[in-house]
Order: C-alpha cells, then sequence, then structure tokens
C-alpha cells in the first residue's frame, strides 16, 4: 500500500500534468449537475414516449430500435426512476470525454492542451448535455462509438488490433444498430481501417498481409451479421417479413417529397396522389413529411387498405430514380449545415429550439403527457429551477457549444494526415488512426443528412472529429526526436518492460500513458513491427518492410 505522502506526490504530479482535462472535466460535471437539478426528473420529447410504451414489449416495428428501452430503460427503470436514467447519462458523457482524452494520449498526442481539446466538446457542449438530460438514446450510441474507437486503436495503439479486439468490436456494431440505424454502414470504415492498419496495406499482394487481413475481417463481420439478421429475424417474429425497420418509406418519402417536380415526374395514379400540394419553391421540411403517414387527412386520399408504407417507399424511390441530381444536391446541403459556426436555422430545417435550455421546464406541447409518464415511472412530477435553467440557457445561446467551423477544419486536417499530404505525415506512423474516426463521422453525418438535417444529429461530430483533428495535426507537428514533447514528457519514465508486440510497438506512450518513443504502432516502420505470428503480417525484415524511401511516397498509411 503507498504511502500518503506518496499519494499526495501522485495526485499533485497528475493535476500539474493534466491540469486543464480537470478544468473541463469540472466545468462539465457542473454543466451536468445543473440540468439535472434544472430539469427534474427528465426531459420528454416527443419520442421519448415512444421508448417508454416499448418498456417491457419491446416491439421492434415502431419508428425507433428497440436498443435503448432493452439495455438501458428496462434494467436501469427496474430499480429507480427516470432521475436515475439521465444520472446516468450524465456520467457516461463525462465517461467519455475522459476516455476520449486518454485514447488521444496513447495515440501519440503529447500536448496535453491538444488532448483536452478532443475531450472538450463533449463535456462541455450544451447540446449534449441538454440531450443527456432527455430520454433519448443519443448519449449510448456516442458511448458505443467512443468504445470502438478504442477497441480498434487504443488496443494497439493505431496498430493492427488483436483478433478478440475486432471481434468485440463487431458485436458493437451490431448493437448499435439495435440503438440507431443510422449506425447499419458504419461498418465500413472500420473494415477499410482493417486493411490499411499497421501499414499492412503495402503487403496486399503477399500472402503474410492477408493472414492478417482477413482474420480480422471475418471476426468483425461476421458478429455484425449475426446481430442484424438476429434482429431482422426478431422483426419478422411481429411483422410477418424480414426488416429491420419500418421507416423505411417515410425517409424516402421525406426526402424525395422535398425536391421532387410533380409536373414532369412519370407516376402511377397512388403515387401521384402523394405528390406535395405546395408548389416547389414553398416546400415544407423533411421533419414534416416524414410524419405524414400520421395526418389523417393526409391518409384520406387512398382506398382503405392502401398500403401507405408502401405509397412513400415506391415514391421516394421514383423521385431518386428520376431526379437523382436534385436528391444528391438536397443531401450535400444537409450535409454541410452542420459545418455552420453557430447554431442557426434555415429554411425546412428541424428546429434548432428544440435542443434549447429553456429557463422553465420544456414540455414541448406535450404538457399533460409529461406529467403522466413523470408520475408513472418516477413517482414525481416535472419540476422547474429557474435559477438554473436560466444560466444553463445564456451558456448555450452565448456561445456554449461546438463551432462547427472549427470542427470541419478539425475534419480537414484530419482528411490530410490521413492521406498523407507532406512526407512528415507519412513517416508519422499515424495516418490509418486519423482515418478511422474521419470515415467513421463522415458515414455518420452522411446517413443522417440523407434523411433531414437536424443538429441533434450532429452529435456523434463531437465523438470522432476532434480526434481526427488531434491526430492530425499530431501528425503534420510530429517530429522523430524527442524535442517534440512537453516539458513534462521529457522527463517522464520509460517503460521497464520497453515496447512490446501487445502495444504495436513504440508508439508516443511511455508507463505512465504520457507521452515517450516515438513511433506510433507498427506503421511507420511497415506491418512487420506487429511480428510473423498470429497478430502480424511479416517480421521486422519481412516483405512489407518497404525502404524508407519508398514509405515516404506512399499514398495511404
Amino acid at each position: 500500500m503507498l504511502a500518503p505522502a506518496s499519494l499526495t506526490r501522485r495526485a499533485r504530479d497528475f493535476g500539474r500534468r493534466h491540469w486543464l482535462l480537470l478544468v473541463v472535466f469540472l466545468a462539465g460535471a457542473a454543466l451536468r449537475a445543473a440540468a439535472w437539478l434544472a430539469y427534474p426528473p427528465a426531459l420528454l420529447y416527443g419520442d421519448s414516449f415512444r421508448y417508454l410504451d416499448n418498456v417491457g414489449v419491446h416491439n421492434p416495428t415502431g419508428l425507433h430500435p428497440i436498443g435503448y428501452d432493452l439495455f438501458i430503460l428496462n434494467p436501469v427503470l427496474s430499480i429507480g426512476g427516470l432521475g436515475l436514467v439521465t444520472a446516468l447519462q450524465h456520467a457516461a458523457g463525462l465517461a467519455c470525454g475522459v476516455a476520449l482524452y486518454v485514447l488521444a494520449r496513447r495515440l501519440g498526442v503529447r500536448r496535453n492542451w491538444l488532448a483536452a481539446l478532443v475531450a472538450a466538446p463533449i463535456l462541455l457542449d450544451a447540446y449534449a448535455v441538454q440531450i443527456e438530460q432527455m430520454i433519448m438514446s443519443d448519449v449510448w450510441f456516442q458511448v458505443i462509438l467512443v468504445a470502438l474507437l478504442w477497441l480498434l486503436l487504443g488496443t494497439r495503439r493505431g496498430a493492427q488490433p488483436p483478433v478478440w479486439a475486432v471481434a468485440i468490436a463487431g458485436l458493437l456494431f451490431g448493437i448499435a444498430v439495435v440503438f440507431r440505424m443510422v449506425a447499419l454502414p458504419l461498418v465500413i470504415p472500420a473494415a477499410v481501417f482493417l486493411l490499411i492498419a499497421g501499414g499492412v496495406w503495402r503487403g496486399w499482394f503477399t500472402w503474410a498481409a492477408w493472414k492478417t487481413i482477413l482474420p480480422r475481417l471475418a471476426v468483425l463481420i461476421l458478429p455484425f451479421l449475426i446481430v442484424v439478421v438476429s434482429y431482422g429475424a426478431y422483426y419478422a417474429s411481429w411483422a410477418g417479413h424480414f426488416a429491420l425497420s419500418p421507416s423505411t418509406g417515410n425517409v424516402l418519402y421525406a426526402r424525395g417529397a422535398v425536391v421532387a417536380d410533380c409536373d414532369n415526374l412519370e407516376l402511377s395514379e397512388p403515387l401521384r396522389i402523394a405528390c406535395p400540394s405546395e408548389p416547389l419553391d414553398d416546400r415544407l421540411g423533411s421533419d414534416v413529411y416524414a410524419h405524414m403517414g400520421a395526418n389523417e387527412e393526409w391518409r384520406a386520399q387512398w382506398p382503405e387498405g392502401t398500403n401507405l408504407v408502401r405509397v412513400q417507399e415506391d415514391f421516394g424511390k421514383a423521385v431518386i430514380r428520376q431526379q437523382p441530381f436534385d436528391v444528391a444536391w438536397a443531401i450535400t446541403k444537409d450535409f454541410f449545415k452542420g459545418f455552420r459556426p453557430w447554431r442557426v436555422d434555415a429554411e425546412g430545417d428541424v428546429s434548432v429550439q428544440r435542443w434549447h435550455f429553456l429557463p422553465t421546464y420544456q414540455f414541448y406541447n406535450h404538457e399533460e403527457q409529461s406529467r403522466e409518464y413523470a408520475l408513472r415511472f418516477s413517482g414525481e412530477e416535472p419540476e422547474s429551477r429557474p435559477s438554473l435553467g436560466t444560466p444553463l440557457r445564456w451558456y448555450q445561446l452565448g456561445g456554449g457549444f461546438t463551432n462547427g467551423t472549427l470542427l470541419g477544419v478539425a475534419g480537414l486536417i484530419g482528411i490530410a494526415a490521413g492521406v498523407g499530404l507532406t512526407r512528415r505525415v507519412r513517416e508519422s506512423g499515424m495516418r490509418s488512426a486519423t482515418l478511422l474516426p474521419v470515415g467513421l463521422a463522415l458515414v455518420s453525418l452522411g446517413g443522417a443528412a440523407a434523411f433531414e438535417f437536424s443538429w441533434r444529429y450532429q452529435l456523434p461530430a463531437l465523438t470522432l472529429v476532434p480526434l481526427a483533428g488531434a491526430l492530425g495535426l499530431t501528425a503534420f507537428l510530429r517530429s522523430r526526436d524527442r524535442g517534440d514533447l512537453d516539458p513534462d514528457d521529457q522527463h517522464a519514465t520509460p517503460d521497464p518492460d520497453g515496447p512490446t508486440e501487445d502495444d504495436g510497438g513504440a508508439d508516443g506512450l511511455d508507463a505512465s500513458g504520457t507521452g515517450g518513443a516515438e513511433s506510433n504502432g507498427a506503421e511507420s516502420n511497415g506491418a512487420g513491427s506487429n511480428g510473423a505470428g498470429p497478430n502480424g503480417a511479416g517480421s521486422s525484415n519481412g516483405p512489407l518492410d518497404d525502404p524508407p524511401d519508398r514509405r515516404a511516397s506512399s499514398p495511404v498509411g
């Protein structure tokens, strides 16, 4: 057992080295405590009632998949109320911020201020805190993303991850789909990462490389498919046909209705009825059309028994087929809206005011229902504490959020580093580690934009893009000597055991996890530093160890 003096010295040393993280963490904790106390027991949005109605039922044919009510609400509400759910969500948000900081340091971000900037968006963004106070699945999707980053990057510090970590990641990718359908294509950038991580891409024409790649691809995709197909089979047990969600028709109709040039479209009579009555220049937002199926007046236009879900789906497909460039342009515009500097609305957007703190409790036009559900699940009615809600609103509207333009810049830095824009970056050994969060962000934000733009759907960028930017900036600034380290790191105690195969080589972290040797995983040394055994594609003198001049000119790292 360590003596009190030793513990005090270690705590003082930790505070001196990581004081900026501590400041950001405490500020984030204060924000979450204020939100939790300001709006007890929880904020209830329209989607919240659907989740709560599905507790103990787990009907997959509703608007949302069942992951949130099955894995979170059901067990937590069995021992507590809605206040316990939101408390756990706030704790999860804080844990994600710390985990990203530690991951950034582990991957070679030696500047503490830069690692703290990776954690700051999640810890300090008022929109993230507001969502955590809601009965919504968003924060748990964020937790899964952080866990995936750790499994694929943190276990080998950016080199080829071990097979067991990839297998767990595959399982988590499947579970992510059960939480949010937008997660379905996220496995693609992970598979691409496995094709290039650790410099193994240099040996694509050798069997040694594929002995490393193929087992990992198999254990990534197989658990993912098992979860997704099992969920589809469970859906079929309720609906009578295999599917993952009933919302495909809503999504396709919403995207097509906004841009449909009905005067020039070739449509059957049932689809012609689905054309919006508003002129093309005065169309409503995607969110309105996505929920049009609940409008009785709209439904009454078709004969009784018409499959309106199929009508919506076929209408959306017809618009996409006949107006592909209009649809693509609309999606592109929605994608880039998230990189505006301020949280403002454009015409047709889901109002950003839905995600604003108010001085008093936000009932979202369903006060009676909110009171009923709060009483049912927590035994208390919603309360308002303006003394806390008002400062939270001031903070949020006064700049307490992540600037979208800065996020865009961080993403561009990550992309530039990932493709190896300079020789220093190509020699950094950090390129594939940078490309993974960038790829996950592009797919996640792109999938959301394919449906509609909402500031809520931009929150995954807070988890992924700052890490990519920090890794990319480190790759651009990195040098091969220890002069690149923080002053504290220059005196750090090296790992007495040295870099191991499980560590992916010497990769910028010492025994204290705060910096050390120069190389970041196996990339800068070719795939060979991963070993010739089950965890590597070749030996240090194997076919994947290209000469330095060849590696430096390679386009992907």
